[in-house]
């Protein structure tokens, strides 16, 4: 498993490579009632130096499902990054406030596309302004570059898998990784989820790195899950579903799939759900779907 969290020393060490392409990666919740500037307009109050942006809700996101951001197809992917300055040679690193793993998703998705020379700025703007770091209010312009799309199945479970386990029919594990602050917003599961808290495998607290290894190994021993098995994460859009890609294979699971549909498109489909039902550790207990299932 490759090392996806870098810190300010490791990018720094890079700076003047002319492969290099930083990513701002800032967004805004999708699918809660959370309210602040977007990603863009974050990005043009002052970003890394030379630092571009992406939008993986928009220009990274599958057109034909406008209801949930799943990740584009492999054409329009490759002509977004590319028009970017982003190709097949590129050392990617992107970053966000430290808090909600946007970052992640962005590198999640170009490892789903076969580039894994793509990195996560451990602790993302905030640690660079601790550190004295300064800020630009400049948008470069790179040269066009190729990027070409190696799709790595293995990585993305559809919404046929997930039902899957929803209907008893698989025994993959379906983790719900949804932050705490959206997932309080739903009063819904997807069937056969068990609650694993996006929140708590990338911690606020540090910057968003992913959490110390005996606290994840007290999170998994408690939810019984086996490592060795496949395992799906979900959650509200697919961003703390990638976060938590990254934490479950840093914790040793070997075979890690993201719902990039996630509740989105769950719930707006109208699949399996229950009721939640707090547990000992914060998950749900399956009871019977009401006759029609709400939606978000």
């Amino acid at each position: 498993m490759r090392d996806v969290f870098v810190e300010i020393d490791w990018l720094m060490a890079r700076i003047d490579d002319p492969r290099l392409r930083i990513v701002d990666a800032r967004n805004v919740p999708h699918g809660g009632n959370i309210v602040m500037p977007s990603g863009r307009e974050q990005y043009h109050r002052g970003h890394l130096p030379n630092a571009i942006y992406l939008d993986y809700a928009d220009e990274l996101a599958d057109p034909a499902t406008p209801y949930a951001t799943r990740v584009a197809p492999p054409e329009r992917f490759a002509s977004a990054l590319g028009s970017k300055g982003i190709g097949d040679d590129a050392i990617v690193v992107a970053y966000d406030e430290g808090t909600i793993p946007f970052a992640t998703r962005i590198v999640w998705m170009l490892e789903f596309y076969g580039h894994t020379d793509a990195y996560v700025l451990a602790g993302g703007l905030r640690s660079w302004m601790l550190t004295g770091h300064v800020l630009s209010e400049d948008e470069p312009a790179f040269a066009p570059a190729t990027f070409t799309p190696q799709t790595q199945t293995q990585l993305r479970a559809s919404r046929d898998e997930v039902l899957d386990i929803a209907k008893g029919r698989s025994h993959a594990q379906l983790l719900d990784t949804q932050r705490d602050t959206t997932y309080a917003q739903r009063d819904w599961d997807i069937a056969g989820a068990v609650r694993l808290s996006g929140s708590a495998l990338l911690e606020d607290t540090n910057g968003g790195r992913i959490a110390a290894p005996a606290t994840l190994e007290a999170m998994i021993a408690q939810r019984r899950l086996d490592k060795a098995q496949r395992t799906i994460v979900s959650c509200g859009s697919g961003v703390s579903a990638a976060g938590s890609f990254y934490a479950l294979q840093a914790a040793g699971f070997t075979d890690v799939a993201v719902y990039d549909g996630s509740w989105m498109e769950w719930s707006h489909d109208g699949l399996p759900t229950v009721a939640k039902t707090p547990s000992l550790f914060g998950g749900s207990i399956p009871v019977p779907s009401p006759p029609s299932t709400p939606k978000i």
